[in-house]
């Protein structure tokens, strides 16, 4: 019951903060989760249920990162912190407003065979004018995926291309469950 009260006295945005928190946690106390990380960094985004704008997604400042060895963040989740992730979780939301929750990884060739419901993006394929506009090739990927399938796929694989890192976006309703699939993965190497 005491549980019951507490919730109902967080807001939204809180119960946000506190979920991705908790889904970092998992994902950071797993001691094997470093391969995942891209040279990049890894973050985990959770939007609130009518985003209008980056500020509506809470993620991690300074993302998660690797140091000796293991996976760490050095702040908690915050409105705003990302705007990769943020765009994906946000134009993922224009064609099913469920997929609240995404985390980037890294690119590995021996998970990738094994996906299923997946997209895989050639950059190489996406307008120069689109190329050129900061921020754009998260948006144009995620509608090449919606319209190629006739929907969001869970993984995103974007193949990367000159100086652009290749890497892999998972989407869910929640940080748990993304975080769980990004664990199930690590278990599949």
């Amino acid at each position: 019951m005491i549980i019951i009260v507490m919730a109902a006295q967080l807001s939204e945005r809180d119960l946000v903060l506190k979920e991705l928190k908790e889904a970092a946690d998992y994902f950071v106390s797993n001691e094997k989760s470093y391969i995942l990380i891209p040279e990049i960094r890894t973050n985990l985004g959770f939007a609130i249920s009518n985003p209008k704008d980056e500020k509506d997604v809470a993620a991690f400042p300074g993302r998660l990162t690797v140091a000796f060895g293991r996976v760490i963040y050095c702040l908690p989740p915050a409105f705003g912190a990302s705007d990769h992730v943020a765009r994906i979780i946000l134009t993922a939301m224009k064609y099913n407003k469920s997929l609240r929750s995404a985390i980037n990884l890294k690119y590995l060739p021996n998970v990738i065979k094994r996906l299923e419901d997946v997209y895989f993006f050639d950059r190489k394929s996406e307008p120069e004018e689109s190329k050129q506009m900061e921020g754009h090739t998260m948006n144009f990927m995620v509608k090449m995926a919606y319209e190629s399938l006739g929907h969001i796929p869970q993984y995103l694989v974007d193949l990367g291309d000159y100086g652009k890192e290749p890497g892999i976006f998972i989407l869910s309703s929640n940080p748990t469950d993304v975080v769980k699939k990004s664990l199930l993965l690590l278990n599949s190497l």
